[in-house]
């Protein structure tokens, strides 16, 4: 892999200033040509070119001048001055791409395309990654490792990322739109790879499946299913959650069927949760680290509280305030972060952290989805 990445640098450098490299290499070359019917010495005339000796004649002269002012001096600080202001990492990386076989390409660099992208690294798998956002994988190209910054959509990204040459494609992206096109377009370029999807709609997930011969992975299906699983077990009745997300979405339908249980959802987006409103589901919309919204949710009454707000500080913050009104109530909390993570396990904040990516990699081994 390493020569690879120095000779894919040295490529780009060269098709960014070919012009450059071929005036150059003419100059010399014809200059040689005029030093050789000069002197009729091919010692001599090689000498003359390389400033060994100069030739004492005004053509001689001309060129010791302009070669070393003009040659040396002006074209080449412009060609040191552009590598500096044109060298993209992102294409080197892009490059490196199009080299790779016998790999994974992994769609979306997520948390649970993070995770992947370690695993198979750990087992010595060549691993592309496709992402349209750079600055999720800006680290990665930095380390000049195989990564195509493109949307997957295109067809020009997926040939880019080897998807022709590859052993698996996983497509970790939350955008169906992605999943319907992109599973055609891989089965147009490779028949046999194994595809591996992460969709969230059970129906377009089965759909998908049958049509393009993938498998269905979910990972709010999963963690739902893990909540559901925490709150029977403890025999809980009274719950609030907070956030909606596909993960509470799921959970209220599970809820729904044990009728001893009750629930409220605290949302601050008034628009995530319109379509809940018109059903009559118990929502309050508000702030969840705002003591009156919380005590309106009768927070000091509540035996559990499921947290999937994404974003980390908010949920740290959440979990402060609820701890600092109901001390005892049990906390599941949805993480990414294990250094966040096994702080917020202990006391005060005593919280029962589900990384559900964490967890999904782990399904995905004992189903074999990891298997080449």
């Amino acid at each position: 892999m390493r020569g690879i990445k120095t000779f894919t640098k040295i490529k780009i450098i060269f098709k960014q200033h070919v012009l450059a490299f071929f005036i150059v290499f003419f100059w010399f070359i014809f200059n040689y040509m005029a030093f050789l019917f000069i002197t009729s010495d091919i010692i001599n005339s090689f000498k003359y070119l390389v400033y060994l000796n100069v030739l004492d004649t005004e053509y001689g002269r001309f060129y010791a001048i302009y070669s070393e002012f003009i040659i040396f001096g002006l074209l080449f600080s412009s060609i040191t001055v552009e590598l500096f202001r044109k060298y993209n990492p992102a294409m080197t990386s892009r490059e490196i791409s199009k080299k790779t076989e016998n790999h994974v390409v992994i769609i979306g660099y997520n948390h649970i395309g993070k995770r992947i992208e370690e695993y198979f690294k750990k087992k010595g798998i060549k691993v592309v990654i496709i992402e349209k956002n750079q600055s999720l994988v800006q680290d990665l190209i930095n380390q000049e490792e195989p990564v195509v910054v493109d949307n997957a959509l295109s067809f020009k990204a997926l040939y880019d990322a080897g998807v022709d040459k590859a052993k698996a494609v996983y497509i970790m992206s939350d955008d169906l739109e992605l999943h319907l096109v992109v599973n055609a377009h891989i089965r147009d370029i490779n028949k046999n790879c194994k595809i591996i999807d992460r969709i969230f709609e059970d129906d377009i997930g089965e759909l998908i499946k049958s049509t393009y011969n993938t498998k269905i992975i979910s990972t709010s299906k999963f963690a739902s299913k893990v909540i559901f699983e925490m709150i029977k077990s403890k025999n809980i009745k009274n719950i609030l959650i907070i956030g909606a997300n596909h993960i509470s979405s799921r959970l209220i339908k599970r809820l729904e069927e044990i009728p001893e249980i009750t629930y409220q959802l605290i949302e601050e987006e008034e628009e995530y949760i319109e379509d809940m409103m018109l059903t009559g589901k118990p929502i309050i919309i508000g702030d969840p680290k705002d003591e009156l919204i919380l005590k309106r949710a009768k927070i000091e009454t509540i035996e559990c509280i499921i947290n999937v707000t994404p974003d980390v500080n908010q949920s740290i913050l959440i979990i402060k305030k609820i701890r600092e009104l109901n001390p005892n109530c049990k906390i599941i909390n949805r993480f990414f972060l294990e250094s966040v993570s096994d702080i917020l396990e202990k006391p005060p904040f005593k919280v029962n952290v589900l990384s559900s990516s964490k967890s999904m990699l782990n399904v995905m081994i004992q189903k074999g989805y990891l298997d080449l």
